[in-house]
C-alpha cells in the first residue's frame, strides 16, 4: 500500500516555500538599499580637498590691515595649523572707493566691477540689499546641503538671524554672518536711585522712554539741569530717525524716487521729538563739531543716552566723574514698535560671507568660511574689542561685569534700520550729508518758533526733492565725465 501525503499538507509545503522564498528576497532587497543608501551618505556633497594638495582662495574684505584687527594677528598661523594646504589672498573693498568718488559711480556697480576683474571665491557684503540681490540671482552658492550633511550648528546664532538671512535668499541660505553691532538704551543708575524714578527697562516704546525722560525735566540747577534722554551725538534729526525706523517709516515713496515725508507718521514723529526738546526732558545740541556724549552722561547730567557700540567703547574707556570714582551704569534694549516688541531696527550685521556661485574652489572657500563663522573662532573673538558682537549666543555673557542679554533680547528687524527702504537706493553723498541738516532746521524751527509739523514736513519733502534732484543730476554729470571734481 502506498502511502500518499494529504493534499493540505502539500500545499502547506508550498505555500511554506514560497513565504521563505518571498522574505530572502525582502531581505536581499533592504540589504542592496542599505548599501546604496549609505553609498549615497557618504558621497560629499563638496568633493574633499586632496591630501597634500596646495589651494588657494581669494577672500574679500575691507582689506588685510582691518582683517587681521578684527579677526587677531595670529590668524594665519591659526588657520594654517588646522589647514595647512590652504591659502588665503584678499582682494581689498576698500581699493573701490576712491573710483566711486572719481566716476560718480554706485557701490554696487564698483562692487560688480571688482568682483568681476578679481574673482574672488569668498564674497564678503556690507550691504544686506546686495547680498540679498546676488543671492536671488543665482550669483551665490546655497549653503543648505553642505550645513545639513556636515551638521554645521546654525542652532545657537542670535533668534532671528539665520530666518533674516533665509528670507534674503527666498527660504534658501546663501551666507553667515559672524558678528553684529546694535543700539542700546544706556542709562545712569545712580541719578534714577538719587531721584527716586524707576529705571527703565528692556523692550518700552518710544511713548514710555519719552514720558520718563519727561521726569528729569526742570531738575538739576540753573548751570547744570538734568536731562533724561538724549541720542549718542545729541542730535535732534538722528533722534528723529530712529524713532521713525522703529515704526518704519520710509522718506521715500514705493519707487524710491521722490521723498514722501509729508505724512500722518512723519508728522507725529516730529511733534513727539519736539515736545520732548522743548521740555527739555531731551538734551540737543545745534554745535558743529559732534562729539559723544559720554562726558554729560558720566557727569550726570543726562539719565539715558541712545547708545551705538562706539558710545558703548567710549564708555568703557573714557573719563569718570569729578570725584574720580565709576559711575555705576547699565543697559536696557532700545525702545520698540509696541506692534512687534519683539524687533529692533539698530541690530547691524557687521558684514555677511559668501561663497561665490562660480568659484572653482567652493570645497575650500567652504572651509574658511565654517572656520571664521564656526562656534571657535566665535569663543575667539568674544574677547577682541575690535570684532562686535557675536551673532553666536552665549559667547559674550557680559560687558564690564553687565549682562549682555540686551543686546540678544530683540530680534533684527526685516528692512533693517533705513529710513530709505534699503541702502542700495540712490542717495547720493551730496543729499546725503545735506538732508539731515535740512530736517534738523525745521525741526527747531518747531522747537523754538511754533511751527506746524504740518508746515515743517511740508517744506522738509519740498526742499529735500529739490535738493535730491540737484545731487542726482550732478552725479549724473560725474557719470559722464569721469574724473571730473
Amino acid at each position: 500500500m502506498v502511502w500518499v501525503r494529504p493534499i493540505y499538507l502539500l500545499w502547506n509545503e508550498r505555500e511554506e516555500n514560497e513565504l521563505r522564498q518571498k522574505w530572502k528576497a525582502a531581505i536581499l532587497l533592504l540589504t542592496v538599499i542599505s548599501l546604496l543608501g549609505g553609498c549615497f551618505a557618504e558621497k560629499p556633497v563638496l568633493e574633499e580637498l586632496e591630501p597634500g594638495r596646495k589651494v588657494k582662495i581669494k577672500v574679500m574684505y575691507h582689506n588685510d590691515e582691518s582683517f587681521y584687527r578684527d579677526y587677531g594677528n595670529g590668524f594665519d598661523a591659526i588657520f594654517h595649523d588646522k589647514y595647512p594646504n590652504l591659502e588665503f589672498e584678499f582682494i581689498s573693498l576698500i581699493e573701490m572707493y576712491p573710483d566711486i568718488e572719481k566716476n560718480g559711480t554706485s557701490f554696487e556697480e564698483e562692487y560688480l566691477k571688482l568682483i568681476e576683474k578679481n574673482k574672488p571665491d569668498i564674497l564678503f557684503f556690507t550691504k544686506t540689499d546686495l547680498f540679498e540681490k546676488m543671492a536671488q540671482e543665482g550669483k551665490l552658492y546655497n549653503l543648505d546641503p553642505i550645513i545639513a550633511q556636515e551638521k554645521f550648528d546654525v542652532d545657537s546664532y542670535m533668534p532671528g538671524l539665520i530666518d533674516m538671512m533665509r528670507d534674503y535668499g527666498d527660504g534658501s541660505l546663501y551666507g553667515l554672518a559672524p558678528s553684529f553691532y546694535t543700539n542700546i538704551l544706556y542709562y545712569n543708575a545712580e541719578l534714577f536711585r538719587e531721584y527716586q524714578i524707576d529705571p527703565p527697562r528692556n523692550q518700552m516704546s518710544w511713548k514710555e522712554v519719552l514720558e520718563l525722560s519727561q521726569r528729569f525735566a526742570g531738575l538739576g540747577s540753573k548751570d547744570k539741569p538734568i536731562y533724561g534722554l538724549t541720542e549718542d551725538f545729541g542730535r535732534v534729526e538722528e533722534l528723529l530717525f530712529g524713532i521713525a525706523a522703529t515704526s518704519s517709516l520710509r522718506a521715500l515713496d514705493p519707487k524710491g524716487e521722490k521723498l514722501a515725508f509729508n505724512t500722518e507718521g512723519w508728522k507725529e514723529a516730529m511733534e513727539l521729538v519736539a515736545d520732548a526738546v522743548r521740555s527739555r526732558a531731551v538734551f540737543a545740541s545745534q554745535e558743529d563739531v559732534r562729539y559723544l556724549q559720554t562726558e554729560p552722561f558720566l557727569r550726570g547730567e543726562v539719565a539715558m543716552v541712545l547708545g551705538s557700540g562706539m558710545f558703548l567703547n567710549q564708555l568703557l574707556q573714557g573719563p569718570r566723574q569729578d570725584d574720580g570714582k565709576e559711575m555705576e551704569w547699565n543697559m536696557v534694549t532700545v525702545p520698540v514698535d509696541p506692534a512687534s516688541p519683539d524687533e529692533s531696527p539698530f541690530v547691524e550685521l557687521n558684514g555677511i560671507y559668501a561663497i561665490a556661485a562660480d568659484s572653482a574652489n567652493k570645497r575650500a572657500a567652504w572651509e574658511f568660511m565654517k572656520y571664521v563663522n564656526g562656534p571657535e573662532m566665535a569663543k575667539a573673538l568674544s574677547r577682541s574689542p575690535h570684532a562686535g558682537l557675536q551673532t553666536r549666543s552665549g559667547f559674550t555673557k557680559e560687558i564690564a561685569g553687565k549682562s549682555t542679554e540686551s543686546f540678544y533680547l530683540l530680534r533684527p528687524k526685516a528692512g533693517g534700520d533705513s529710513i530709505w527702504g534699503g541702502s542700495n537706493v540712490n542717495r547720493p553723498d551730496e543729499f546725503r550729508f545735506g538732508f539731515p541738516s535740512l530736517v534738523e532746521k525745521q525741526l527747531y524751527e518747531m522747537i523754538e518758533n511754533g511751527k506746524s509739523a504740518e508746515a515743517a514736513a511740508a517744506a522738509i519733502e519740498i526742499e529735500g526733492n529739490a535738493l535730491l534732484d540737484q545731487a542726482r543730476a550732478a552725479q549724473k554729470a560725474k557719470k559722464a565725465t569721469p574724473g571730473t571734481k
